[in-house]
């Protein structure tokens, strides 16, 4: 049985704009798999400027949810949008259940940052959402990458993120750091590591350059920042050697979701990456030892 695999497309390439996926989402609130959700309203104007998305209802436990909508990556202007339009219609009525939502085709770093710093007190939900297509036929799909609830407190307030928490909680995703880190410092020298409980972050010059972020089934996304103006560079170079990767063009950043196997089957690839990592003032090993 021949099975067909799908394409990933982007929402605005594909000729649709905020306007007409929020309508969607109104039409069809289920989509966002939330729950039986009512839709309220729509553009509902702020006391302190701003419209909001969408507001949607939990019929049954009587609860809100404010949507924000984002085409492309999450970027600094809608994470706070999305929090300050909760924390208005929160105000308005401080006796339901509010949860802050935020679509957008990509779910970053930022994002979820930012969700695990304001667990304690902003109850947000990150969801992707994507245009797929499978032949000639296109859908939208949607996919709740991180919910501040769904990960109690109590789990996690006072766990210490080291390379212990690591290798018992993800270890296929730690290997995958610690292949890119030993390639870094042939390069570089010592590379400080940083464990955080969703990524690792690998600092070339004192700044963070790499990171790895944790996926299931010994996967990792390997998310790495280019040069200063190498970043078509790079794309050009990517896209010749047919490897897959996608791009944050606000963030000049390139990202690999990958397995260890296929770091190891790229390292050619990823060690001409690195090479571009450093500042001017940052001498790579390599050259010092070629000299």
């Amino acid at each position: 049985m021949e099975v067909p695999t799908t394409k990933l497309l982007s929402i605005l390439g594909c000729g649709f704009d905020e306007y007409w996926l929020r309508d969607q989402i109104y039409e069809d609130p289920s989509m966002l798999r939330l729950g039986d959700l009512q839709p309220v309203s729509k553009e509902r104007t702020q006391s302190q400027g701003g419209r909001l998305d969408l507001l949607l209802k939990d019929p049954e436990e009587d609860s809100m949810f404010e949507v924000e909508l984002q085409l492309g990556p999450t970027d600094e202007t809608h994470i706070i949008r999305t929090i300050e339009y909760w924390a208005n219609e929160k105000r308005k009525c401080p006796k339901r259940s509010h949860k802050a939502v935020l679509v957008a085709e990509e779910i970053n770093n930022r994002f979820f940052n930012v969700v695990h710093l304001l667990r304690p007190v902003v109850p947000i939900i990150g969801i992707q959402a994507n245009m797929v297509q499978v032949g000639e036929t296109r859908a939208l799909h949607f996919t709740k990458v991180i919910d501040s609830h769904e990960e109690p407190e109590a789990e996690t307030s006072q766990q210490p993120y080291d390379e212990n928490y690591w290798i018992k909680n993800h270890p296929g995703s730690l290997e995958c750091a610690k292949w890119y880190r030993a390639l870094l410092e042939k390069l570089y020298g010592e590379v400080p590591a940083k464990y955080f409980e969703w990524y690792i972050s690998l600092c070339v010059g004192g700044v963070a350059r790499v990171w790895i972020n944790r996926r299931k089934n010994n996967r990792a996304t390997i998310t790495v920042k280019a040069g200063e103006d190498s970043l078509q560079q790079t794309v050009d170079h990517l896209n010749a050697i047919g490897i897959s990767f996608t791009t944050h063009l606000s963030e000049r950043t390139v990202n690999f979701n990958v397995d260890l196997q296929q770091l190891k089957d790229n390292a050619e690839t990823h060690t001409w990456l690195a090479s571009t990592l450093s500042p001017d003032n940052v001498k790579m090993r390599a050259s010092q030892q070629s000299a």
